[in-house]
């Protein structure tokens, strides 16, 4: 029997071979062949290789050849075929075996494999590339807290509320604040009650009891005034859980998938608040502070290099942290904001010598220092959530920002205007300390002949604060500072209203932005 015999099709006993030979090809010996047993006759039923002819042909040469020769024949015949690049028994026009789709030849999966590494390799930045990228600052909208522009009184009027208080203005369609459903703090209570404790348990931890203790100084106190107000954390947690509404995913919550994304998000939020303490152990010691959230500041406890040492391992188990989400855009992220904390206490440092800056200088300062972790960390947030649009991303960056920005300016207002109970520290701290802040910026600008050579010499001669004082109050500096606040949290509830579904969650980052806004301490 030979195997031009198998390729006329008709007979009884083509049948049956037909039948023996996808038996014995499903009997799982080929493993370059495909899948379907049918496939393999076809292909040598068809092959130019195996037709009378070939070298293979007499082998077939006698009918009487038992059937498992006739196998084993066909099966050696078709392995070595296969196995070569250029065999005519793979159809290159069709990648596949003599015109049947979907499988391959091992030179097309080679070619495959090449392109797809390419492709790849396309996708990642250079290591040759340049990492000093243009900062993302944008316009600060500081004409709009200037007297001298055409709106101030209108919009100063419309911040207003009939008690003098300045606040921003919740946008149509977002639900009135309800502590039982779109409270921000009350909403993100779930996620982030224990956060400091997971801190102290699960990411901190050494071998040296003074170190572990200074690193835990602020996520281990009995009364909780340690912790913060974790606005950090809790903007991270939110925006996490609008993304789920925006992607119209509720339904599927429960699933590990999605299970997996908002652990990592909120393994996000404690890698956030982690920076943020390490960047406050820092800055306490470089500026000389006496306290911290109502408590002695760490180098008071702990002394200076232990409480520098402190904030560098939190720095270090934040990166080992953030390594583990295995997100190299997060990692890159998350990275520029170590960055950016030293360049903005950089630039405290020099505006502390000369004493004297202007409006711009100090909102890139706050940018650096404080705005951008909040925006990286809703970036990132977004990131970690992935099958989201880039105006999405953008969205979570720019309320990050906007809140950040925010959130210092009334910081400066509160200097001004708060205890040192409600604060956590003294009043008129910056003042005391030389630093000259958004009210007395703002001051400046009208009655700079009075208060910049005070502010070069640092409030330091006696009168100074007090000249500080009655030249914030003749300018309104503190409302001014409130109202630029105030415009940018108004930003911040812009970018979610325009980027996100309404939600419950979306509406209580829209709530939180005013919170910022109209805190008291």
């Amino acid at each position: 029997m030979s195997l031009s015999f198998l390729s006329r099709g008709g007979s009884c006993c083509q049948r049956a071979n037909r039948s023996m030979l996808v038996a014995s090809m499903q009997s799982g010996h080929h493993n370059r062949a495909p899948d379907s047993a049918n496939l393999f006759y076809n292909a040598i039923v068809r092959s130019p290789a195996l037709m009378p002819g070939s070298v293979h042909s007499k082998q077939w040469s006698s009918s009487a050849l038992p059937i498992e020769t006739i196998k084993e024949t066909v099966k050696t015949s078709l392995l070595e075929e296969a196995s070569k690049r250029d065999s005519s028994f793979w159809d290159e026009k069709m990648n596949g075996i003599n015109g049947i789709n979907g499988h391959h030849s091992p030179m097309h999966h080679k070619k495959q494999h090449s392109v797809d590494i390419e492709q790849r390799l396309s996708e990642v930045v250079d290591v040759d590339t340049p990492i000093n990228k243009p900062d993302p600052l944008d316009e600060w909208y500081l004409d709009a807290a200037r007297p001298e522009s055409q709106n101030y009184v209108s919009t100063m009027n419309s911040f207003t509320s009939s008690s003098g208080k300045i606040s921003p203005r919740i946008p149509e369609g977002v639900a009135p604040l309800n502590s039982r459903i779109n409270d921000p703090f009350q909403l993100s209570r779930p996620d982030v009650h224990d956060i400091s404790a997971t801190i102290g348990k699960d990411l901190l931890g050494t071998d040296h009891p003074v170190l572990n203790s200074a690193a835990r100084y602020f996520f281990s106190s009995e009364d909780g005034k340690g912790k913060g107000k974790q606005i950090r954390p809790v903007m991270v947690m939110l925006l996490s859980r609008a993304l789920i509404f925006h992607n119209n995913e509720m339904e599927v919550s429960s699933s590990a998938r999605l299970a997996h994304i908002l652990k990592s998000q909120r393994r996000l939020a404690e890698i956030t608040e982690m920076i943020h303490t390490a960047s406050l152990f820092h800055d306490d010691v470089i500026d000389e502070a006496d306290t911290r959230r109502g408590q002695p500041a760490a180098h008071h406890v702990f002394g200076n290099k232990m409480a520098i040492l402190a904030g560098d391992y939190l720095l270090a188990r934040a990166s080992i942290s953030l390594a583990r989400l295995r997100n190299v855009d997060v990692v890159e992220c998350m990275s520029t904001v170590i960055e950016h904390l030293v360049r903005g206490e950089v630039l405290q440092i020099k505006d502390s010598r000369t004493g004297v800056t202007d409006m711009e200088g100090y909102l890139r300062k706050n940018f650096y220092k404080t705005a951008s972790l909040m925006a990286n960390s809703c970036k990132s947030a977004a990131l970690l959530r992935g099958n989201v649009t880039p105006a999405v991303v953008d969205a979570a960056y720019c309320y990050g920002k906007h809140i950040g920005v925010a959130f210092q300016l009334i910081d400066d207002a509160l200097d001004f205007e708060g205890s040192a109970a409600s604060l956590g520290k003294p009043a008129l701290a910056d003042l005391n300390a030389g630093l000259s802040t958004a009210p007395v910026l703002f001051a400046a600008e009208s009655l700079g002949h009075q208060l910049i050579p005070a502010m070069a010499r640092k409030f330091k001669e006696p009168g100074d604060v007090e000249l500080a004082l009655r030249c914030i109050h003749e300018a309104d500096g503190v409302n001014r500072t409130k109202k630029l606040a105030t415009i940018h949290a108004e930003k911040a509830m812009d970018a979610v209203m325009g980027a996100l579904e309404p939600s419950p969650f979306r509406d209580s980052l829209v709530h939180l932005a005013c919170r910022v806004v109209d805190r008291s301490s």
